[in-house]
């Protein structure tokens, strides 16, 4: 009786089927990587990017800013890259990170112009207006004596409203105001010893 080996030629249809199969699948996951490849490509937009860390309330420079090519997020807004020289020269409106994509809410005009400061101020109840003031709202600073005293020396102080006051629980103020440069020192000793009063002037800007 003759010896017979053993059968190869269906397991070697079965394993060539495996590699059939299994290069479909790859050419069908390289054309799906190609076409989200291209639509990433078609989607990409060049925009502005902060290259060094620009921090609040300082100027933007050239040196600053640069290009690159982004699929931005859904809801994230950018800044073409044609708008680039108008931002050049803008301030800041908070910390722009090294490596971000620069958002259009992210730069403006200065907060505090040339010559002025932003002061904070914490007042009694009673001595700001209720009704709320939006910024830019004029106000004259005015020095009080305490406890009926007489006031201190020095004129009343123009300024204009900077943030809308809080109320703190025990019922006082708390309000930035931007004035004259020259006048900051007197009028934060002036709060600092609760002699101040805050009167709300005719007209907004």
């Amino acid at each position: 009786m003759a010896a017979t080996g053993p059968a190869t030629g269906p397991v070697r249809a079965r394993r060539n089927l495996r590699w059939i199969a299994a290069g479909v699948l790859a050419v069908c996951l390289g054309g799906l990587g190609a076409a989200l490849l291209y639509a990433n490509l078609s989607n990409a937009q060049t925009v502005v990017t902060v290259t060094r860390t620009v921090y609040r309330d300082q100027v933007i420079t050239a040196a600053d800013l640069g290009v690159t090519s982004a699929v931005p997020a859904a809801g994230v807004e950018t800044v073409p890259s044609g708008r680039i020289d108008e931002v050049v020269g803008r301030t800041a409106l908070y910390d722009l990170a090294e490596g971000s994509l620069l958002s259009p809410r992210g730069y403006g005009e200065a907060a505090v112009e040339a010559g002025s400061v932003r002061l904070g101020l914490r007042l009694a109840a009673g001595r700001i207006p209720s009704a709320p003031m939006p910024p830019g709202t004029p106000v004259l600073l005015v020095p009080v004596g305490r406890d009926g005293g007489d006031p201190p020396e020095g004129a009343s102080v123009a300024g204009r409203i900077a943030t809308v006051a809080a109320t703190l629980p025990d019922g006082a103020s708390i309000v930035d105001v931007s004035i004259a440069a020259a006048e900051a020192e007197r009028v934060a000793r002036l709060a600092a010893n609760d002699q101040l009063v805050l009167v709300r002037l005719a007209g907004q800007r």
